[in-house]
């Protein structure tokens, strides 16, 4: 039917505008739902990673404020033994001081008691040490029961409880064990709290006991970790000073919700990475949702002749045009807003293991309104811009019935002039991104983005020279007559062709360049796990520290250790968390070892200086290594100084080598044990590092250990093999959304191509039913459109596979310079292959179904057109 001239009105009135849409509906329902599903996709995808990498810092601001209430001062210690809490007197008298409230720290674990299924369950919490001063400050959530402080009880989070298994979800009352500081404690559940008691906290892997049991069971005898301070109104700069005062060199001063900051600055380079990853994946996507738009301009574009031979006026075109264009892309964007919450909900849950260590953090999924509105606008705004191509056709000059004067179908064809065009553009902008890449890796997302555009505009003569291919085989071997109709077919479709091989090229590009990066990154991790790991053979330290900066009492255990048969030499190992700079404070790992003991992980980790003169210069004391970015925040470098604050007052030391951050996102600090001792004034290891005699069994050194330890001990014994799997798997978790995010695109891929695939094949039914009424029979035409669909998409995935290549060199670049991230080099791989034939496969097994209905089309359709 065609539609009604609207000769009389320069803009058509809303009821027209829906019963068009309505028309449009009813006769193209499945393309316009294929391309709808097209935005969907990639607001889904680009909302779901925007959640993910930002929920972490969210839900862990609300777990800070929970602690700290209304205070907004802090005095806290710069190591972990604390300081003394008599200074709290000190600090109550000060006259503008509100009130104030000790809190004493500690990283503990929690085991269960054994079940019917055997061994119990243990989990690695945020252990505090309060007083009932703590809850009258309205820290710790206000309507915290006193009880729970209570003599000779733990009170456990509620998500610490179901961690631990513990009955009914509620275990009050049930016994625990807790090892703290290397020693293992029975110690009874007085309350599980959930979040009408606890608050944000309720959603943290916490737990919270009574001041002087924590101190008495940690060996902190009269030491707290903090004390947080609430400020009367007006006095905050007068306090300040007067905390300084009271706090002098070894301790520091600073807003009672530092962490916060501290947390922001750790995933800084996390979320950098994560933003670089999803803002690939915003932009791939909504090329997919570009490209099945496009599948839909030969049809609007012989729409728009219909209309302007009846006698519609531009404007009214154009506002059909932008009317049909938001309603889709506000629905698909919608659809798509609700499949990125649920993804980021499910798949993309924000890993918060690999920060636990030195932060206290939430576990639940914090979403914005800015990042929905963002998607929704994005989606539509995608779905405008493909709309809005046919009405070039507007243009004052052009033929009315210009559409239908070309060849092939009408509204297909693609001059080669305007080939020619795109293949000098398409060099343009690969020149473009090189010329970024060389000179700044930082613009490495902004070099993708034009990369991914210049495979773009490379997929039209991608697709020529496939043709051209394939009619020189039809011309030599005549038998080849399915492929001969398949090149006759796509060339009287181009535009449609292109629109689906682009959309094979922008899915490639996206899967090679970003998967590629990805398995770089967690090789470069594996390999620094390997060499952590490998400076001991066995390893001694408390359960789930893996960067050894929890430390413990030392009882005597090194000793019964070195008496065990087979066992060399015992070194205490000692490390913890540093908070170096203040805008913003950057909690940095710190690594304190025997001299040569950081020889493995130096050698392989140095990027600036040589690293067996760095051992030997940290054996020496005064001096240190340090991760690049911290080096370059700092404005020094190999040679030069760094003042580090220490508990015994500000240290300079002198810099033997830059590093990579070793997958701790802050940075890290290389220093020696003697210097660690003297500074931190402290002589508790954090590990021991265990070297075991030639021919000396692994696992029977291992279980020796064990027993030489005794029940007591609540110390963990691992091998270097398990302690690297461990570190392998804590820090690939971090970055577990990259993964997710290049599965995720690997997926939105195929379904794009599967949903493009499928719209070129609905819309060739009017061609294959003139095939059917010529005498060809369905599994013919099956064949052929099976041929046309493995010609298009393999333009276009070999365009984006090579072109994917080139930026995993682009973006391994970034994450190397600019997140300081362990990197390994680019190796040959058959990964692009792989991911080619496998995308290829599952496309072509999709779009088989479609094509098998299409190829079974009425005859009777070609004479109703």
């Amino acid at each position: 039917m065609r539609p009604e001239p609207l000769k009389a009105r320069a803009l058509m009135r809303p009821s027209a505008l829906l019963s068009f849409y309505r028309r449009r509906l009813r006769v193209h329902a499945v393309q316009e739902l294929l391309a709808g599903l097209g935005v969907a996709i990639a607001v889904a995808l680009v909302l779901a990673t925007t959640i993910a990498s930002h929920s972490i810092a969210g839900s862990a601001g609300e777990v800070v404020h929970a602690v700290v209430g209304p205070a907004s001062l802090q005095i806290r210690a710069r190591g972990s033994d604390g300081f003394d809490e008599r200074l709290l007197k000190r600090v109550e008298r000060l006259p503008g001081v509100e009130q104030a409230a000790p809190l004493l720290e500690a990283t503990a674990t929690i085991r269960s008691a054994p079940g019917a299924s055997g061994e119990g369950r243990s989990v690695k919490v945020d252990l505090a040490g309060a007083d009932t001063s703590l809850v009258v400050l309205d820290g710790l959530a206000h309507r915290l029961p006193i009880a729970t402080l209570a003599p000779g009880g733990l009170g456990l989070s509620s998500t610490t409880a179901r961690a631990l298994g513990l009955p009914d979800g509620n275990g009050q009352g049930s016994e625990v064990t807790l090892l703290l500081r290397g020693t293992a404690t029975p110690i009874r559940v007085s309350a599980v709290l959930g979040p009408e008691t606890f608050g944000a906290l309720s959603q943290a892997q916490v737990a919270v006991m009574p001041l002087a049991d924590l101190q008495r069971l940690g060996g902190l005898h009269g030491l707290v970790s903090r004390i947080l301070v609430e400020v009367r109104p007006g006095h905050e700069a007068e306090v300040h000073s007067e905390l300084q005062a009271l706090a002098g060199a070894g301790l520091e001063v600073a807003a009672a919700d530092q962490d916060v900051a501290a947390l922001k600055q750790a995933l800084r380079p996390s979320i950098q990475a994560s933003d670089f990853f999803a803002a690939i994946s915003a932009l791939l996507g909504f090329l997919f949702a570009f490209n099945a738009l496009l599948l839909t301009v030969p049809e609007r574009r012989q729409t728009i002749a219909e209309l302007r031979l009846n006698g519609t006026k531009r404007s009214a075109i154009v506002q059909l045009f932008a009317f049909q264009a938001i309603v889709l892309g506000v629905l698909a964007s919608l659809v798509g807003l609700l499949g990125g919450y649920l993804l980021s909900r499910g798949v993309f849950h924000p890993s918060t293991g690999y920060l636990a260590a030195a932060f206290t953090l939430g576990t639940h999924t914090v979403v914005g309104l800015g990042p929905l509105l963002l998607c929704l606008l994005g989606g539509v705004l995608a779905t405008c811009l493909a709309s809005a191509i046919p009405l070039l056709d507007l243009r004052r000059g052009r033929a009315l019935d210009a559409v239908y004067a070309q060849a092939g179908v009408p509204g297909n064809a693609l001059s080669s002039r305007a080939q020619r065009r795109l293949g000098v553009a398409a060099a343009i902008l690969l020149a473009a991104a090189t010329a970024m890449f060389v000179l700044a890796p930082s613009l490495a997302l902004l070099a993708c983005a034009v990369l991914a555009l210049a495979s773009v505009c490379t997929v039209p003569l991608a697709f020529v020279g496939v043709l051209r291919a394939a009619s020189a085989l039809t011309e030599r071997y005549e038998h080849l007559s399915i492929l001969s109709s398949a090149v006759t077919s796509l060339r009287g479709t181009t535009l449609r062709s292109l629109a689906l091989a682009a959309t094979g090229a922008v899915a490639l590009f996206g899967s090679v360049a970003l998967g590629g990066a990805r398995n770089d990154l967690l090789r470069g991790i594996h390999g620094f796990a390997q060499s952590y790991s490998a400076d001991a053979s066995i390893w001694v330290s408390n359960p789930g520290d893996n960067q050894a900066v929890s430390d413990f009492s030392d009882d005597g255990q090194a000793a019964r250790i070195a008496g065990v048969p087979g066992v060399a030499s015992v070194g205490k190992l000692q490390g913890g968390f540093l908070e170096l700079g203040s805008h913003p404070p950057r909690r940095v790992w710190l690594i304190a070892r025997p001299p040569g003991a950081n020889r493995n992980v130096l050698e392989s980790q140095v990027t600036s200086g040589n690293a067996a003169t760095a051992v030997a210069r940290l054996g020496k004391g005064g001096w240190i290594a340090v991760s690049k970015q911290i080096a370059e925040a700092q404005h020094v470098g190999v040679g030069g100084t760094l003042t580090l604050p220490t508990p015994s007052g500000e240290r300079r030391f002198r810099i033997a080598a830059t590093t990579t951050n070793l997958a701790w996102p802050p940075g890290v600090v290389f220093i020696s044990t003697a210097d660690y001792s003297r500074f931190w004034q402290t002589s508790a290891p954090s590990a021991l590092g265990v070297q075991l005699r030639p021919g000396a069994s692994v696992a029977d050194a291992r279980r020796a250990i064990a027993v030489a330890l005794g029940s007591s001990s609540g110390l963990e014994v691992a091998t270097a093999a398990t302690r690297e799997a461990s570190i392998d798997a804590l820090a690939s978790e971090g970055l577990g959304q990259l993964g997710e995010i290049s599965t995720l695109l690997l997926l939105a891929a195929i379904l794009a191509l599967a949903a493009a695939g499928t719209s070129a094949v609905w819309q060739r039914r009017s061609t294959l039913a003139e095939l059917r009424l010529d005498g060809v029979r369905p599994p013919r035409l099956r064949r052929i459109l099976l041929v046309e669909s493995t010609l298009m998409l393999g333009a276009g995935c070999v365009t984006g596979a090579v072109a994917g290549i080139y930026g995993q060199v682009i973006i391994d670049a970034y994450l190397k310079e600019v997140t300081g991230f362990p990197v390994a080099s680019l190796a040959a791989s058959l990964r692009p292959l792989e991911i080619f034939a496998f995308v290829i496969a599952v496309v072509l097994a999709l779009v088989t179904i479609p094509g098998w209905f299409a190829s079974r089309v009425s005859p009777m359709l070609a004479l109703n057109d």
